[in-house]
């Protein structure tokens, strides 16, 4: 690496500097090398393969379109394919069908399952909508093409800023180095530290910061999760995740609550909680993970002065992997198609600001978010009758605002029935929706911004 290293502090120009090696950095620099740009690929890990944050380990949509876009897995090839956009990537490891997921209620009596299992099992390849993989295989895979087509990496890099120079920009790192492109990528997260310095969240709405925190376990045998299970209870929602390998889980809250004490009310599920503790009988603990995001609305053009905004660098929350696949695949053969052409600017990108426009911030970039925590509305009595009321299983998918929307209109349809047998709790859901503007404001309030 200090080879490399010194290279950059000698100003050594590329074509593409792409600051950040998740899936969608990786591939950026992946594609870029393949097309035959000169490429550097900057990330702060020192191990660019190893998964640090809380992540569902789940690829999707398959067999179902999110943002215009599907997915394939065989694994007999070892091969992910992306045939809206016509590319695939290598994969040779671990997988779990999933065919959608389950919401349980807190006392454990009353389960809502999102797909028909013994229905879609008949036809796996074609039924499953998505495949829980190993991420750090995928990364790595994504790394090592990225090198056999002549990227330079530099891990262990924190980049500080970008500056804007005639027909391209320096990438600047916090040890001096200076990388100089035509363009750059920022491929480095939903907190991008590129995208703040840049000025582009001064623009972007606050919606809250989700905090995330996970425990993972080995060797458990739970025959009552399969893929994707969602658990209310009275302290708050949690999830239950198949990983790639059997019998391997993790188990974590999400909150709006900067205040909460997450380990708690984890350390409470597992091991106190009067039903679900009895799932974790001997649990073998192995890992925790954390994640702090502040949620801002998408960015409506993810491009200036010759810098792509890329993944969830431009969105409001982690893309899906798909999603951020798909995205560092468009920036560089946006970038590649700049050079050719020979215009470096706005002008030569214009086709992943298309892309950007069509399939992502188009149909969902506007879309209002009201960060809400529903157990501080509903005890665990409300919770339970209210999901005891779903007797058949619902449209299986993991596209969040079709899962919204199926949410939306199967409750909508039993408000009547909730307003004759239950008033208390209709009055409970009707001061909930009520308060969504009050709730939203109280959490940015309580929130990190940090524009």
């Amino acid at each position: 690496m200090s080879n490399l290293v010194k290279e950059g502090k000698m100003g050594k120009k590329y074509d593409l500097v792409v600051v950040g090696a998740g899936p969608a950095g990786l591939m950026a620099a992946k594609v870029a090398g393949e097309n035959g740009l000169t490429a550097a690929l900057l990330e702060r890990k020192t191990n660019i393969t190893n998964i640090y944050r809380v992540d569902g380990g789940a690829m999707a949509p398959m067999n179902e379109y999110t943002f215009g876009q599907t997915m394939t897995f065989n694994p007999e090839a070892k091969r992910i394919g992306f045939p809206v956009v016509g590319f695939s990537i290598r994969y040779d490891g671990p997988y779990n069908n999933i065919y959608g997921f389950d919401v349980w209620s807190p006392s454990g009596k009353y389960r809502v399952p999102f797909g028909n299992r013994e229905e879609q099992r008949k036809d796996q390849k074609r039924k499953r909508v998505a495949v829980a993989l190993d991420k750090g295989l995928i990364l790595k895979a994504l790394l090592e093409d990225a090198q056999a087509a002549g990227v330079e990496v530099f891990p262990g890099t924190q980049v500080i800023g970008i500056e804007k120079k005639e027909n391209g920009v320096v990438v600047v790192t916090e040890e001096g180095e200076r990388f100089e492109g035509l363009f750059a990528i920022a491929a480095d997260g939903v907190n991008s530290r590129i995208v703040r310095s840049m000025g582009l969240n001064k623009d972007r709405k606050f919606h809250a910061t989700n905090r995330a925190y996970e425990w993972g376990f080995e060797d458990l045998d739970l025959p009552h999760v399969e893929g994707i299970t969602f658990i209310f209870t009275g302290y708050g929602l949690f999830s239950v995740i198949n990983e790639a390998q059997k019998r391997h889980y993790h188990v974590g809250i999400i909150s709006y609550n900067t205040k909460d004490d997450l380990k708690a009310r984890v350390n409470r599920f597992v091991y106190e909680d009067p039903f679900y503790s009895k799932w974790f009988k001997g649990a073998k603990k192995t890992w925790t993970r954390t994640c702090v995001v502040n949620m801002l609305s998408p960015i409506k053009e993810p491009f200036k002065d010759n810098v792509l905004i890329c993944g969830d660098a431009a969105w409001m929350l982690e893309f899906s992997n798909c999603a951020a696949l798909i995205s560092g695949w468009s920036a560089a053969n946006a970038v590649t198609l700049a050079v050719i052409d020979g215009k470096i600017n706005k002008e030569g990108i214009q086709s992943y600001l298309d892309f950007w426009d069509k399939w992502f911030y188009g149909p969902h970039g506007q879309t209002e978010f009201k960060a809400i925590e529903i157990h501080e509305f509903l005890n665990a009595d409300d919770l339970d009758y209210l999901i005891s009321l779903v007797k058949e299983p619902l449209f299986a998918t993991l596209d969040f605002f079709k899962l919204v929307n199926t949410i939306g209109s199967t409750y909508a349809e039993l408000f009547p029935r909730i307003s004759e047998e239950r008033p208390d709790v209709f009055a409970k859901l009707m001061t909930m929706a009520d308060q969504l503007d009050v709730a939203g404001e109280h959490f940015k309030k309580i929130g990190f911004p940090n524009l």
